[in-house]
């Protein structure tokens, strides 16, 4: 078990430092990144379509781009899992074929960097806000909380993505279009009372929705975690993190044939 965990550790190391080898930035790219794309939102959406998400007398400074950052920061979790599980079986038959390896590490290694990444998110966002707003609410200290339904919810996805993209190689041109219908699908880059009352449904189905208004409530709105509801999706991404390695674990026999 031990050396399974370094294992993991090690495979994720490499594949972040793997992603930004032989760039100039090297690992401060995450940070750029996020920061650029504050900044970007900021000038669309502040300066440019001065987009409100509360009424005229209740507005705060680039309201608008710190919400959309915040709905961003576990809708790219999600979509790194979506894009980069459908290969992370197909795209090291090494792996499966010719050596003994825990093959359910490559789906875990996909989540566990885009946890990095996702932290990396959150923190510019923190920060952002402090910057902006001068003053940070309490109820960040929970964002711990919030990372694990969203870990489990990964898990799963990545668990599942893993085994569909084996049997069904297009998958990896898929998933892309998966992972953008998902973020329209949810209030990522609109408030949730812009959503005409028949569309509200499905968009509260989507399970990217609970995590954007979590990340909302915490970080910009100084709303506590509800723990009943905190456990409850707790709960339910781990029941299906658990179903998916299950489905994981009994197809992987096949998967030598398949590659």
């Amino acid at each position: 078990m031990t050396q399974t965990l370094w294992l993991g550790f090690v495979l994720t190391r490499r594949e972040l430092s793997q992603r930004y080898r032989g760039t100039v930035l090297g690992p401060l790219w995450p940070f750029l990144y996020a920061g650029l794309l504050l900044a970007m939102f900021t000038f669309v959406f502040s300066l440019v379509l001065k987009v409100r998400w509360s009424p005229a007398d209740e507005v705060r400074p680039n309201e608008g781009a710190l919400m959309i950052f915040a709905g961003l920061v576990p809708y790219l979790f999600i979509a790194e899992v979506l894009t980069r599980s459908a290969t992370c079986i197909t795209g090291v038959p090494n792996f499966v074929k010719k050596i003994r390896f825990p093959l359910a590490l490559l789906p875990m290694v996909v989540v566990n960097s885009a946890l990095v990444l996702a932290a990396i998110n959150a923190l510019i966002l923190v920060g952002a806000v402090g910057l902006i707003w001068h003053a940070v609410p309490g109820t960040v200290l929970m964002l711990p909380m919030l990372f694990v339904p969203l870990a489990a919810l990964g898990l799963g996805l990545a668990f599942l993505f893993g085994v569909l993209g084996v049997f069904f190689r297009d998958l990896a041109q898929v998933s892309p279009l998966l992972a953008q219908l998902a973020m329209f699908l949810a209030p990522v880059c609109y408030p949730t009372s812009a959503v005409p009352p028949a569309f509200a449904t499905i968009i509260e189905l989507n399970p990217i929705t609970w995590f954007v208004t979590a990340f909302r409530n915490l970080v910009l709105d100084g709303l506590a975690l509800p723990i009943g509801d905190w456990a409850v999706h707790s709960l339910a991404c781990l029941v299906f993190a658990l179903a998916a390695f299950a489905f994981f674990q009994r197809t992987r026999r096949s998967f030598a044939d398949l590659l």
